[in-house]
């Protein structure tokens, strides 16, 4: 019965005759290009007579050709009528966004009431992310890239949402929504970490640098002839726990991270738009705990952060080691005896 009235609601509110969730957020606006087009007086047609999905059928191939705003405006009419409520809010909010200037006020404000209509049956949703660039999906289909300026509309129901970054950690959330309401989702993608990797690169590639050649004589006296390798593993050793240290204090900071996104949705759902503010639920438990994650996200990365540089700069120091010390042959005396007379030599490196 309440969908009987939406569609009743909405056909009385569009005098004019989006896929769905696909629908560009971004487009120049385009003045009416298709009144001359059979096919597309065709559509309008059905859309009086009420045939919602003749009107569909028609008016798809127009809108893969040419994404105007008149076609999504009868597009947003059909689907919507056909019960599809999600895909027929997106293409009736892009038509709104893309009514060229010379259209009649009139088009432009019942376009309006259409769709504020239809967010009735929907659930509106802002989704934010970290990270700029970052592809956003909604059931494994895109709906845009961050930042995402305009709304996502769902139907009732579960939903999953992911952000991806290329080379990055992917953030997914499971979201369920109600009709009618309005929701704030924050999703976090991590960039890779590659500082501990390169520590440890050079580390290794120092350690396999071949060794200067021995100095060959008659030794009589040998003060530890042999390279001193302490320094390098000392040094390297660090670097490497330091950056254990960083990784192991990286991934608390996502965990951190996604428990505070986790509350703030929380949040979102029980007190609405800027929900820990102190007019609102500021002092809950909730929003204590959005709080609490990110004082916790704050200080892991600072951990992290330093981790990560005292292993650069021990990695540094177990190249610099190598070089100074085990590469370094220590002083040796070599003594030699012939026919022409005898001799003390002192060879190595100071």
């Amino acid at each position: 019965m309440k969908s009987r009235l939406y569609s009743l609601r909405i056909a009385c509110a569009l005098a004019v005759g989006a896929p769905a969730l696909t629908v560009p957020t971004q487009a120049i606006a385009q003045e009416s290009a298709n009144d001359a087009n059979p096919q597309y007086r065709k559509a309008f047609d059905a859309l009086a007579q009420k045939d919602w999905s003749e009107a569909r059928r028609l008016l798809l191939p127009l809108w893969q050709k040419a994404q105007t705003w008149d076609v999504a405006a009868g597009l947003g009419q059909a689907e919507f009528l056909l019960q599809n409520y999600a895909a027929g809010a997106t293409y009736t909010a892009f038509a709104l966004a893309n009514v060229p200037p010379k259209e009649k006020t009139k088009t432009a404000e019942r376009l309006r009431a259409a769709l504020a209509e239809m967010k009735e049956a929907v659930a509106t949703v802002h989704i934010a992310v970290n990270e700029d660039g970052a592809e956003i999906l909604v059931e494994d289909q895109p709906v845009g890239t961050s930042p995402l300026a305009r709304e996502v509309y769902l139907n009732p129901g579960t939903h999953v949402l992911q952000a991806r970054l290329e080379g990055g950690v992917p953030s997914r959330k499971r979201l369920v929504v109600e009709a009618g309401k309005t929701y704030e989702v924050a999703l976090s993608v991590e960039k890779p970490r590659h500082g501990s990797e390169v520590a440890i690169a050079s580390l290794t590639s120092a350690a396999n640098v071949e060794r200067a050649a021995p100095i060959v004589g008659s030794p009589i006296h040998d003060r530890g002839s042999g390279p001193n390798w302490t320094p390098v593993w000392v040094t390297g050793g660090l670097a490497v726990a330091a950056a254990g240290v960083g990784t192991g204090f990286a991934i608390n900071a996502h965990s951190a991270k996604t428990d505070g996104a986790n509350a703030l949705s929380e949040a979102n759902a029980e007190f609405g738009p800027n929900p820990c503010a102190a007019s609102n639920g500021g002092s809950s438990e909730i929003c204590q705990s959005v709080r609490d994650a990110e004082d916790r996200r704050k200080r892991s990365n600072s951990v992290a952060t330093v981790s990560f540089v005292v292993s650069g700069v021990f990695a540094l120091a177990a190249v610099g080691s190598y070089f100074l010390w085990a590469k370094k042959t220590p002083p040796r005396v070599d003594a030699w005896l012939g026919p022409q007379g005898g001799g003390l030599g002192l060879n190595g490196s100071f």
